[in-house]
């Protein structure tokens, strides 16, 4: 059975968007993994944060999940038209978790959902261009809904599908 990461970055309906992902990839014999970056409540990155008080274990147990999967989904919401600050940060510690920073996503295939109130586009964006900074793979699909824009299942289960086909290349 193929394996991949739902990377969750809200507590509300990023959270539910998340979940129902989760179960998508159930029905096309897909495990998917939920992780709530949220739930791991991490100190705001900094250099000072780190060289005072060493790499959190809480970051670097978040780092081996990251590590172990090939390919993920990114849910997370809008703020300000860019990602959550839980996201950014979350990512920052990620990348000093590792050998060489770009080890988490490298080579890696994304894709990238929000539920956003106010569009989403410049969210998903900025969550774009962090990830292929980070050297991963970003489907050109999206997925992104509103309150009145609800999922398409159909195109879930397709984007799902995609991640598994290309992260077994």
């Amino acid at each position: 059975m193929s394996k991949i990461g739902i990377i969750v970055a809200s507590s509300n309906n990023n959270l539910k968007l998340g979940l129902k992902l989760q179960e998508l990839a159930k029905t096309v014999s897909c495990e998917a993994e939920l992780i709530n970056l949220v739930d791991y409540n991490l100190p705001l990155y900094s250099q000072v944060e780190e060289e005072t008080n060493g790499i959190p274990e809480s970051v670097l147990d978040l780092a081996t999940k990251i590590m172990d999967l090939k390919a993920f989904i990114i849910v997370a919401p809008e703020y300000n038209g860019v990602m959550p600050p839980v996201l950014n940060n979350a990512m920052a510690w990620t990348s000093r978790a590792t050998k060489n920073w770009r080890d988490a996503f490298n080579d890696k295939v994304v894709a990238l959902a929000t539920h956003s109130g106010g569009g989403g586009q410049k969210g998903l964006q900025a969550m774009r261009i962090m990830f292929q900074h980070l050297g991963a793979n970003i489907l050109a699909r999206e997925i992104l809904t509103t309150y009145e824009k609800q999922l398409n299942d159909d195109s879930a289960v397709k984007i799902i599908n995609s991640l598994v086909k290309l992260s077994k290349i």
